[in-house]
């Protein structure tokens, strides 16, 4: 059976970029509380940190509760495909996409992610959590459309 797993690295940098982005909006909102500045910027400085600090603590939330559950996107072998302990037949699979809005039940966020559409209407969804870089995003599709592939021309 072979696995295919987020990569804690990305994940770590991701987190770190989230960080970044929250310290960033902690200082514009403490930069207009202590420094001279017009109303308008200040007020403009405020809403721009709490608007950060909300997108990218959500983000933060997100990654840090991928980071420590299990980072397993799927597993296969020559017949099943095992996502989140649900197991499909590979010959029942129709055809593999990419969507961008699939929510991930986490804080609302939505996230790109590989769906599995079943011969019985039914969609599977694989999330990416914004942790697949953009070179290995086409990898993973690319696996996903061969596993297919391969045990439908069977």
């Amino acid at each position: 059976m072979k696995i295919v797993k987020y990569r804690t690295a990305t994940i770590i940098g991701r987190i770190s970029i989230c960080l970044l982005f929250i310290v960033s909006g902690v200082a514009l909102i403490l930069a207009s509380m202590y420094l001279e500045a017009p109303t308008g910027r200040k007020i403009i400085s405020v809403v721009a940190g709490i608007m950060g600090i909300l997108f990218f603590g959500r983000m933060l939330l997100m990654l840090m509760i991928l980071l420590i559950k299990n980072k397993q996107m799927f597993r296969y072998d020559k017949e099943n495909i095992i996502i989140r302990d649900k197991t499909i037949k590979l010959d029942t699979i129709k055809k593999v996409e990419v969507e961008n809005d699939i929510p991930t039940g986490y804080l609302g966020i939505k996230t790109p992610a590989f769906v599995l559409n079943i011969k019985d209407g039914e969609s599977i969804h694989i999330p990416t959590y914004y942790v697949i870089s953009k070179k290995d995003f086409p990898v993973f599709n690319t696996t996903l459309k061969q596993i297919v592939s391969d045990r439908t021309k069977r």
